[in-house]
């Protein structure tokens, strides 16, 4: 739905359940990633929303810098209390990435795809991504926090990623309600997520795989500890992504990074 609209409001009823039922908006922060954390660790409930303007220090994974101008975008971050089993790690970011996907194209209409395992791309540029973090609250019970920030209403980036980075202004020449796009990302994270705590994920991981934009490409692939190539095969019901390589049989990655692509 087209339309201008800010993220402050009181009261918003986003049709979901727990996800984004309480929330605590900001003008700005560090990142609300940052917020989450603190606030799961003062045992805020189950869904907890995090929302800001502006943040002075967002990130993305390995700790690189996240973008955005105030005002603009969609800056947010939901705290998840479900006991993930070692099965279910590599999923909450592929239920982002799945949700903030599927919104995008439902509130406008553009063609969205997923760039394995948490980046939201239109037309090979991306224009969404997603962090999940894993703490402890004070009874050192685990929570988890996932953020998301979606490029919307931004008209300029900076030089070094114009080539790279992309907006959903950009792509359509409008001006999109973010109340109206939020709404549609939790209700989409909120019903995949109450998929994981009932252990039906099949739909997800087929979403996954058909939104996904690295299959049957070869690509190459960064870990925390070496750098391989292959053919991305598909996205495996844990969340990993099968890779095939001609000396090797298929190879799961469960943890890394497409840094390059054969398209």
């Amino acid at each position: 739905m087209p339309g201008q609209s800010n993220l402050y409001f009181q009261d918003a009823n986003f049709g979901t359940q727990i996800i984004g039922c309480y929330a605590e908006v900001f003008d700005k922060v560090s990142s609300t990633n940052d917020v989450a954390i603190r606030l799961g660790k003062e045992l805020k409930p189950e869904g907890t929303l995090v929302i800001a303007e502006d943040q002075t220090s967002g990130r993305g994974r390995r700790s690189r810098a996240w973008y955005s101008s105030p005002e603009s975008n969609i800056l947010a971050t939901v705290i998840l209390r479900h006991r993930l089993l070692k099965s279910q790690i590599g999923l909450p970011c592929l239920i982002g990435a799945v949700a903030v996907a599927d919104a995008i194209r439902e509130c406008t209409g553009l063609s969205t795809k997923i760039k394995w395992p948490n980046d939201v791309h239109i037309d090979g540029k991306k224009v969404a991504g997603l962090l999940a973090e894993l703490e402890y609250d004070h009874r050192q019970q685990p929570f988890l926090v996932l953020g998301f920030g979606v490029n919307v209403d931004i008209e300029n980036f900076p030089i070094s990623l114009k080539q790279t980075a992309t907006s959903l202004k950009i792509e359509s020449g409008k001006t999109w309600c973010r109340v109206t796009l939020l709404g549609a990302i939790l209700r989409g994270i909120e019903k995949h997520y109450f998929d994981l705590k009932s252990n039906q994920t099949k739909h997800l991981i087929e979403k996954a795989n058909q939104l996904c934009a690295i299959l049957g490409q070869e690509i190459k692939i960064q870990t925390s500890e070496e750098t391989f190539s292959g053919t991305a095969e598909r996205i495996d019901e844990d969340g990993g992504l099968l890779l095939s390589q001609e000396s090797e049989n298929n190879r799961k990655i469960l943890i890394g990074e497409v840094v390059k692509t054969s398209r």
